[in-house]
């Protein structure tokens, strides 16, 4: 696979991205119907992010003709209800990381199990609704040994990354705004020409490791429709009972053969290009579902030095850094060639900050079996006693660090939280997740950001297969 900013020739992985969600416009399931057969026609392969209730639709309307269409792809979890209230972010607004998985798998089990049931496959994965997302559900996917799609956690260089025990993928270089195209052939030529420009120059640039492409095809209800379903109805809150919600107004009919005409233009574009290895998203996981085994005393030493010159905490290409930090405690308390990776979550809430300490490093040592012995509850602790002192997690990195190196005294400072790298993925949900249009206008999102900075102790690059082995 490519290194960070080395121009490349090899064809682009390219995921061809439908948010399936209408609950309301039967029209709708025709749209699928006919988009997923015309996929297969040109030989392309589409994934498809389904609703939970969408699918029940499908079976109580008699739709096994779309269900039938649908198994030649790739089928994720768009959630049960979608923009229906309370959404993702709702649910977990006010509850830790533990509770806001529990409450998550409460509210949207029942979904997914009736979609695999109702397509007769494994979902591959959970793909994001709207603007409305929780690390908790990165660690929900994780838990389940699923992927999250258009997940709001990359990294510059890696838009493939592993978060809360899950893989994420950030969408690199989307190929969008198709929507409200496909019924206007001068808008359509439009869309396409500006395509063919993007795609000339992504293809012809620098590409990032793990690379990706998405095409995000369409909403096929916004294809059909002149308005979302959702903003329709559930706009800034709003949560009328099933029997008010009004579908959004069709295009008329005399517009499908034009709707149709210009989608079958779209696919045979990507079919023509040989620049492109379309794929389905499930075949681009299984590239980069791998993860590093264990790590060696001599590479954790290095690491260690980082650790102590830098003063804070830090993850690597491989591991996370509460991985390096599993590390460093069984380094501790049972030294040996290598230690075997050990997954474990951030802590549930914020370490406490006082200063920078002055701790000895025998008194660092013999803490990190209490370190151990907390994590074995899956989660890291906010702190640590030290001697007599109580060590936010962050700032013990560092004096174990200090510590394995042989240094006396050593020091913890407090600022040392989580790694720094949280406070750029906090700023993306924080800039985001009030942008989109259903979500309340008055959500205090202090609790997600909280959460998702401490799940950061769990974030580092998704490297493919062929880097690991390499």
């Amino acid at each position: 696979m490519a290194q960070p900013g080395r121009t490349v020739s090899v064809r682009v992985p390219t995921v061809l991205c439908f948010d399936v969600e209408d609950l309301i416009e039967p029209a709708t399931d025709d749209a699928v119907l006919w988009m997923a057969e015309m996929l297969t026609e040109h030989g392309l392969t589409g994934t498809f992010n389904v609703v939970g209730e969408k699918a029940r639709l499908w079976e109580q309307r008699g739709r096994q003709d779309v269900i039938e269409a649908l198994k030649r792809h790739h089928i994720s979890f768009h959630s049960t209800w979608h923009s229906v209230h309370p959404t993702t972010v709702e649910i977990c607004l006010d509850k830790d990381f533990r509770e806001g998985m529990e409450a998550l798998w409460e509210w949207d089990r029942q979904g997914w199990i009736d979609t695999e049931r109702i397509i007769g496959r494994p979902l591959i994965g959970w793909a994001r609704t709207g603007n409305s997302w929780a690390p908790q559900i990165s660690g929900l996917m994780g838990r389940m040994g699923r992927a999250y799609m258009y997940s709001q956690v990359g990294l510059p260089g890696h838009p493939v990354c592993w978060f809360a025990g899950g893989l994420n993928y950030f969408p690199t270089a989307p190929f969008t705004g198709f929507d409200c195209t496909f019924y206007d052939n001068r808008l359509m030529d439009d869309a396409i020409d500006h395509l063919k420009k993007g795609l000339d120059g992504f293809c012809a640039g620098a590409r990032p490791s793990a690379d990706w492409v998405t095409f995000f095809m369409c909403h096929p209800t916004r294809t059909v429709s002149t308005d979302f379903w959702d903003a329709v109805n559930f706009t800034a809150g709003a949560n009328p009972p099933r029997e008010e919600w009004k579908p959004a107004p069709l295009h008329p009919p005399e517009l499908t053969p034009v709707i149709k005409g210009n989608f079958r233009r779209l696919c045979e574009l990507i079919a023509a290009d040989d620049r492109l290895e379309v794929i389905g998203w499930g075949e681009l996981i299984q590239r980069h579902d791998g993860q590093t085994p264990f790590v060696t005393h001599a590479d954790l030493k290095e690491i260690a030095i980082r650790i102590e010159q830098e003063q804070r905490v830090l993850f690597t290409d491989r591991l996370s850094a509460a991985e390096i930090l599993m590390a460093l405690c069984e380094a501790a308390t049972t030294p040996k060639g290598r230690y075997p990776r050990h997954f474990v979550y951030g802590p549930l809430s914020m370490p406490p900050g006082s200063g920078v300490a002055t701790l000895n490093s025998a008194e660092v040592r013999v803490a990190a079996a209490g370190v151990l012995a907390a994590a074995k509850s899956g989660y890291l602790p906010p702190a640590v006693r030290v001697g007599g002192q109580k060590v936010g997690i962050g700032a013990y990195m560092v004096a174990l660090a200090g510590a394995m190196l042989g240094l006396e005294p050593v020091t913890a400072p407090s600022a040392a939280r989580y790694p720094a790298e949280a406070e750029a993925v906090a700023q993306e949900v924080a800039r985001t997740l009030p942008e989109w249009c259903i979500h309340p206008l008055d959500m205090d999102l202090s609790k997600i950001l909280e959460q998702t900075r401490l799940q950061c102790w769990t974030l580092k690059p998704a490297l493919s297969r062929a880097e690991l082995d390499g």
